[in-house]
């Protein structure tokens, strides 16, 4: 009973502290800062988490599969820049559909890389990562390619009831994410490989095809998060990104997403986005040195995987607790157990 109460103050520690933080953050910012609390405030911090908060829905599959995808930065730069070369020669459409179908490609690629040629996601991604970087510098020739049409910045500041396209964008791929994560049976798959691989794959799981999935889902929602950004750059700017993979990473951890694989959901990875930017909106209507900003993520990303790697060394310990409980309990009586009990009643 006490281990059961223990167990379930644990996750619920786990799961709503970050959101406890926030909304005491969010409580501070109101009285230390005059704007924070305004609707523009909260328009500017929802689009300028957008754009990350849509690739945190796919490194949340990712992490949750026990994978990881530091090429994300590498891939919205390239996605950019053929969204404005192909919108510019052949119309924006075309230069949209064309950058969506790479996307998805690109996930393709990196997702073999680690399931077919058995490479470390780590390493398989940040080399393709530099790829992909490099390959947008190549086609653009190192310089941005501003856009000739200006339908796509248009499309990327039209407001709907009061918010931008792009957090309805954000909206639509949370919604995505979190259907097919938490009800579809590919979504359990994934928690089930990235809590432990071999027992899926001896539960029938085809792991190498299911792990490729979030790749492709990372990929697709970086031509997402491509298109956001050039519209509202109204260019391709090939070096963008480079601090995204970081970024999407510490959203989704801070959140609560095991990097370790195996736990997590999507509400998680968006509290963990909320987090970021509302720290980034409030070092800027504070007037802190931005340098101090990345200090404090990185603090935050250290105690995020410092408490999360606790708290599943106490779970661990929790589950063999209750399996040497139960064993005791379901263990027969000898029959020396029996004749010591039936001595002692007989000598009480």
């Amino acid at each position: 009973m006490l281990s059961s109460l223990k167990s379930g103050v644990t996750n619920r520690l786990q799961n709503y502290s970050v959101l406890l933080v926030l909304v005491v953050l969010c409580i501070y910012l109101s009285f230390a800062t005059d704007t924070f609390a305004t609707f523009s405030n909260v328009q500017n911090v929802l689009q300028q988490v957008a754009v990350i908060g849509i690739i945190a829905m796919g490194m949340t599959m990712l992490l949750i599969s026990g994978s990881f995808d530091l090429s994300v930065g590498g891939q919205v730069a390239l996605l950019g820049v053929v969204i404005a070369k192909v919108g510019n020669s052949s119309g924006l459409a075309s230069g949209i559909v064309c950058a969506l179908v790479l996307s998805v490609l690109l996930g393709l690629i990196n997702g073999l890389i680690v399931t077919r040629l058995g490479v470390n996601s780590l390493v398989a991604t940040l080399g393709s990562g530099l790829a992909f970087g490099g390959a947008a510098f190549l086609l653009s020739g190192s310089a941005p390619i501003v856009l000739t049409s200006e339908g796509l910045q248009n499309a990327m500041t039209t407001t709907i009831a009061g918010f931008p396209l792009p957090v309805y964008m954000f909206l639509a791929v949370v919604a995505i994410s979190a259907w097919f994560l938490h009800t579809t049976v590919g979504g359990r798959r994934l928690f089930a490989i990235g809590a432990n691989e071999d027992a899926a794959r001896y539960a029938g799981v085809p792991v190498a095809r299911v792990r490729v999935i979030p790749f492709m889902v990372t990929g697709l929602w970086c031509g997402f998060a491509a298109i956001i950004l050039t519209g509202l750059l109204a260019s391709a700017q090939p070096d963008v990104g480079a601090t995204y993979p970081l970024q999407v990473i510490a959203a989704s951890v801070v959140g609560g997403v095991s990097i370790s694989g195996g736990r997590g959901t999507v509400a998680m990875a968006v509290v963990g986005v909320l987090l970021i930017g509302v720290v980034s909106n409030g070092f800027n209507l504070l007037g802190l040195d931005s340098n101090y900003q990345n200090v404090f993520t990185g603090v935050i990303v250290i105690v995020a995987v410092a408490v999360d790697t606790a708290l599943r060394k106490h779970s661990e310990r929790a589950a063999v607790a209750r399996q040497r409980i139960r064993r005791g309990l379901d263990a027969p009586s000898s029959p020396a157990a029996h004749t010591a009990g039936g001595t002692e009643m007989v000598t009480r």
